[in-house]
């Protein structure tokens, strides 16, 4: 299974204090289409799991470069 730029946009918001969160702890891919993810807040220590499921709208390699990467015009 090959990681695109599109699928390693990962956030969170804790729902305890609600503070944004980056990146998790832990990440284990259960299958081809669902990741599990284990989140830590340093602010109130509430740990919590969000799942990802894959679907049919990921985006592909080229239009995450475009989004990352949009065309400059020099002139």
């Amino acid at each position: 299974m090959s990681t695109s730029i599109a699928s390693l946009r990962v956030s969170a918001q804790c729902d305890r204090c609600k503070l944004p969160l980056i990146a998790p702890e832990w990440s284990e891919v259960l299958s081809a289409n669902e990741t599990i993810h284990i989140w830590y807040c340093p602010i109130c220590g509430n740990e919590f799991e969000t799942f990802d499921t894959k679907t049919d709208q990921t985006m592909s390699d080229d239009e995450a470069i475009k989004d990352f990467f949009p065309n400059l015009l020099v002139a």
